[in-house]
Order: structure tokens, then C-alpha cells, then sequence
């Protein structure tokens, strides 16, 4: 049995040295395991991250490097490492050792007990009281509004089986999304909670900003329940208006402004859902590649 542990990295300089001092016990005591392989993703860094993967590269061949022309985003980078590792069980993990090597233990005995798919539970984080309140929001939306069923509390901390691998690749989409992908697959799951570690060394890439647009992408990527709501609007609004102005006894000049006012907001909204959608689409149909490989700077043998 072989694992492929799969490392985001984009200009993390920093930190794949010590992720892999730490990374490198907790790997060899991994009972069971025929070979293992630790797979950067460099999505197109611009710093020496890709050298400091090299010099571990030249004291230990189990380090392999997968480089991207340009940066195409965290998930396009994962779905480039999934495409390109061949093993029987595939890992994620950050670089910045927030989520704890030593963890992967425990996903690989939830493997062995028959679990397809095992991923961390972040107890708590070192962060802001809103943003942890924000994030909470996100997974309670993103549970109720997704056609198919979710994974609460799932990050991209997570081992899964090949078959689940299969089933995440399956999709032709442009804008995948690790976390929903596994979930629609379906197969059995196991969480394993855990404390998340400070970071140490480095910064983060992702602000209030990039988290906000992250979790637009999730909604967008497992529902579509912002179409079906413009449905439910415009029926709200053709029941509700008359009903308002009968209670109110408004006049007709003024249940015609009433109209007005909420038929140019239910427009607004309405054709901000039908945009999005359509972007997405139009990207799918276009069907660029996901992500192009650079293949001088890639080293995976």
C-alpha cells in the first residue's frame, strides 16, 4: 500500500523545511504502508520555495515536486497533484503545520476500520471570535443549501481511498472544490478532532477577502439553491404585494410605487444569480484546462 501525502506550497519558503522535519517521523511510523511519497504542489511560486523542495529532493528521492506554469488557486492546485500521484491512499495537508502530521495516523487507522475517507475536525483556531462565528455560518449554510449531501465541519485536512480519488476526478469542472467533490461521492466517513496548532513561521494568503470569495465558491460549487430562490421570490412577490397593500389600504398609486421599488431590487438580485452561473457555464464550456504543468520544474520520478 502506498500513500501519496499531497503539500500545497506558493511562495512558503519558509516553511517546507520544517514541515518536512516534522512531517518525516510521523510518516515512517505509519504502520502498515509499503511506501510513501511527499508531493509539493507549487502552484507557481515566486520565491525559492521550489528550490528549498529541491534540496530536499536531493538527500531524500521520497520528496517529489509538482510545479504549475502559473498560480491557479489552492484547489486547481490539489486537483493537479490529484491527477498526477499514483497511490493506493491520498493525504492533504498545509505546509504551515497548523494541522499536525502526527494526525495522519489516526486517519490511517480510521482507513483500516473501514472508513473510505478520514479528515480532521478543528476544535478550535487561533483567530478572531467573528471569523470563527463566520466560519461556523458557512458550514451551516453551506450544509442546508447544497443538493447533495455534505460533510460538516470538513476541511482539506483528509486521507481518502483511491476510489474516492476516482470519484472526486470524475467532474469536468472549472472550479473545483475538494471538500464538496468528496462529499458528493458519498462513501463512508470518519472524523478525527484535533486541536489547530498556531502558525510559526511565514503568513497566511487568505483575509477576510479571499475567505469571502472561497466561501462563494463553495455555495456556488455544491447548490443551486441561489436560481431556485429567485423562484421563491417572485412568487413571495406576486402573493405578498397584493396581500401588503390590502392590509396597509394602500392606495393604488402607492401599492404601483410599492411594486416598483421591490421589482427593481428582486431584478437586482435575480440577474446578480443568473450572472454567476452563466460565468460559470460559459468558463465550463469554454473548457480551458484547469491547470497546465510545467514540466521543467516538475520532478516526480
Amino acid at each position: 500500500m502506498k500513500l501519496s501525502l499531497l503539500v500545497p506550497v506558493y511562495d512558503d519558503q519558509d516553511e517546507v523545511v520544517p514541515f518536512y522535519e516534522r512531517a518525516l517521523p510521523a510518516l515512517e511510523a505509519l504502520p502498515g504502508l509499503d511506501s510513501w511519497e511527499l508531493l509539493f504542489l507549487n502552484d507557481g511560486s515566486t520565491d525559492a520555495t521550489l528550490e528549498r523542495i529541491l534540496s530536499l529532493r536531493a538527500r531524500d528521492p521520497r520528496v517529489k515536486a509538482l510545479t504549475l506554469s502559473r498560480n491557479f488557486g489552492y484547489h486547481a492546485n490539489i486537483f493537479a497533484g490529484l491527477s498526477h500521484a499514483e497511490a493506493d491512499l491520498y493525504a492533504v495537508i498545509h505546509v504551515d503545520c497548523e494541522d499536525p502530521p502526527e494526525l495522519l495516523a489516526d486517519f490511517l487507522r480510521e482507513i483500516r476500520s473501514g472508513s473510505q475517507v478520514a479528515y480532521g475536525i478543528r476544535s478550535q483556531r487561533d483567530e478572531a471570535a467573528p471569523l470563527t462565528w463566520l466560519r461556523g455560518l458557512f458550514y451551516h449554510v453551506n450544509s442546508w443549501v447544497s443538493d447533495s449531501p455534505t460533510i460538516l465541519w470538513m476541511a482539506e485536512f483528509v486521507m481518502f481511498t483511491r476510489a474516492v480519488r476516482e470519484g472526486v476526478l470524475e467532474p469536468k469542472t472549472t472550479f473545483p472544490f475538494l471538500r464538496t467533490e468528496i462529499a458528493h461521492v458519498g462513501l463512508k466517513a470518519a472524523g478525527v478532532p484535533y486541536a489547530r496548532a498556531r502558525r510559526r513561521r511565514g503568513r497566511s494568503h487568505y483575509n477576510l477577502y479571499t475567505l469571502t470569495v472561497f466561501a462563494i465558491g463553495g455555495f456556488l460549487a455544491s447548490s443551486t439553491f441561489p436560481l431556485r430562490m429567485v423562484l421563491y421570490l417572485a412568487a413571495a412577490l406576486g402573493f405578498g404585494v397584493p396581500a401588503l397593500a390590502l392590509v396597509l389600504r394602500l392606495s393604488l398609486r402607492d401599492t404601483a410605487y410599492l411594486s416598483m421599488v421591490l421589482l427593481f431590487y428582486f431584478c437586482l438580485v435575480s440577474l446578480s444569480m443568473l450572472a454567476l452561473y452563466l460565468a460559470r457555464t460559459y468558463k465550463n464550456g469554454v473548457g480551458r484546462p484547469l491547470f497546465v504543468v510545467d514540466p521543467g520544474r516538475t520532478h516526480l520520478d
